[in-house]
């Protein structure tokens, strides 16, 4: 019976040790939990990130968060009306907790009663207004420091007291930890003081945590700060994890990284597209700029042609002959007048070949002279008239250098020396203003043009000059000179001379 009794007891004593030996462990694994909730407003929300609790919050500011990144923090400012409300949640509540958050405090607020501290975070453990905070961090008036507290009730109750007062306009990492053994407060990852504690943290049932706000009838105050990553473990975190949270990056690093690439990426993609515009615009002045310097020397070459065309052997040879022919017949005196017009004729053809426009006085002389020379050469058989409007300043107003002389010389050649006796020749130049142009018509009562040939003999120098005009135009991208060519018919159909009219821009020496 004796040793009945003895197994008995040595077994009942195996269990109790077990029991007091694995409990301990049992209560540890069941307190030991991944569960958090964080409040970092990252999202520019105010909300728990995963959306385990719904937060409320009455007069709070999204702000800059200790990164510089904008409406990334809560703003509470400091009266009965701006606050912040994590909830009600048992989520919130845990027994055995890390309370983690960053705090930047603008200035005391001296306003509100009881005792003098400003909330951080509150959580209470009971109705009434003394000795209930489950956990509480604030920010106490006079030390000017940190002070973090958790009570049972009146009997039992631990704080603890950040080493150095607190500077306003500064972030600090604070974090209290806290099991049924120990309290203690970190602040910027550092521990500042931790106590044995002696009691399990209980919380009211459908009370609220308070962030920025007392809710305490008797010891009612605020505070005028801005928060961010709040974050309740289910777990007290080692030292190691408390230096870890507060060394964590800046979450929008990436993003911020990625922003700063893109803006100047943004910008030097710009640089390089207005450097592009400006190498091609650069290109398109040069190419520009060639094609003008070609014009110009197409221009020469055209009035070179121009020039040829008109002092050709031909007629040179033909005005030598009619001199010949006076000098023979001993009329001295009427050669030499000839000679002297033909050299001055040639001189200011000379002088004139290197110009792109002269002035109409200038144009007119030439044109006197040569009609001069057709007559003395063709003995007059044909008359000429020239009337020009006197609303025109013949000597400030440009025109294109040799404009008329292949239309004078078609008229002459062409026009008016073949009808030989059949009726009187006539050639009229009239050079007037029509809405403000300069009109020039040339006009013979010549046989007219032959306009069953393909190619006009008379249409060469005709082609030069309205070449020329057309480079002009180009060249200058504000001209327009034309030339028109009608040819003249009676009642029957029958040709009876040829108009030249050629419009020009009003240019003004």
């Amino acid at each position: 019976m004796i040793k009945i009794m003895k197994n008995v007891f040595n077994g009942l004593s195996r269990y109790i040790f077990f029991l007091f030996i694995c409990i301990p462990y049992i209560t540890f694994a069941q307190a030991d939990s991944n569960e958090v909730l964080t409040f970092d407003f990252n999202d520019h929300e105010i909300k728990e990130k995963d959306n385990k609790v719904i937060p409320k919050f009455v007069g709070v500011s999204l702000v800059k968060d200790r990164f510089g990144n904008e409406r990334s923090a809560a703003y509470t400012h400091g009266h009965s009306s701006s606050y912040l409300n994590l909830g009600s949640s048992e989520l919130l509540k845990p027994k055995h907790a890390t309370i983690s958050l960053w705090v930047n405090i603008e200035r005391r607020i001296y306003t509100g009663k009881g005792y003098d501290s400003n909330p951080i975070i509150r959580a209470k453990n009971g109705p009434g207004d003394d000795f209930i905070n489950a956990y509480a961090m604030g920010y106490e008036c006079y030390s000017q420091k940190i002070g973090a507290s958790s009570s049972k009730d009146s009997t039992k109750d631990v704080n603890a007291y950040s080493i150095l007062a607190l500077n306003f306009n500064d972030w600090y990492h604070l974090v209290i930890t806290f099991d049924s053994n120990y309290f203690a407060l970190y602040v910027n990852g550092e521990l500042q003081e931790k106590f044995s504690k002696g009691f399990e943290t209980s919380y009211l049932s459908g009370d609220s945590v308070m962030v920025g706000h007392s809710a305490n009838k008797k010891n009612e105050r605020f505070t005028q700060a801005s928060f961010d990553d709040i974050q309740i473990f289910h777990r007290v975190l080692s030292e190691k994890e408390i230096k870890e949270l507060y060394q964590s990056p800046n979450p929008n690093a990436f993003k911020n990284t990625l922003n700063e690439v893109l803006k100047y990426g943004s910008i030097i993609l710009v640089l390089i597209i207005v450097i592009i515009i400006l190498i091609i615009r650069n290109k398109r002045n040069l190419k520009k700029q060639k094609e003008q310097f070609d014009l110009i020397n197409k221009v020469t070459a055209l009035e070179l042609k121009v020039i040829k065309a008109q002092m050709n052997p031909h007629f040179i040879s033909n005005c030598l002959a009619a001199i010949q022919e006076l000098i023979y017949k001993n009329n001295i005196e009427k050669a030499g007048q000839y000679i002297a017009k033909f050299s001055y004729f040639l001189r200011q053809v000379l002088n004139f070949s290197d110009k792109d426009y002269v002035t109409l006085s200038e144009e007119l002389e030439i044109i006197k002279l040569n009609i001069e020379l057709e007559q003395l050469r063709f003995k007059n058989e044909f008359n000429f008239e020239l009337n020009v409007s006197k609303e025109i300043d013949v000597k400030n107003v440009l025109i294109p250098t040799m404009i008329t002389q292949p239309f004078i010389e078609n008229a002459i050649w062409h026009g008016l020396l073949p009808l030989g006796n059949s009726r009187h020749a006539a050639l009229k130049i009239n050079i007037r203003m029509e809405a403000g142009l300069i009109k020039i018509e040339i006009e013979d009562n010549g046989v007219g043009r032959d306009l069953n040939k393909t190619v006009n003999p008379a249409s060469k120098g005709t082609k030069l000059v309205t070449d020329k005009l057309e480079i002009l135009n180009r060249l200058s991208n504000t001209l327009n000179h034309k030339i028109e060519i009608i040819d003249l018919v009676n009642e029957y159909n029958i040709q009876t001379g040829t108009k030249i009219i050629i419009k020009l821009d009003n240019i003004k020496e």
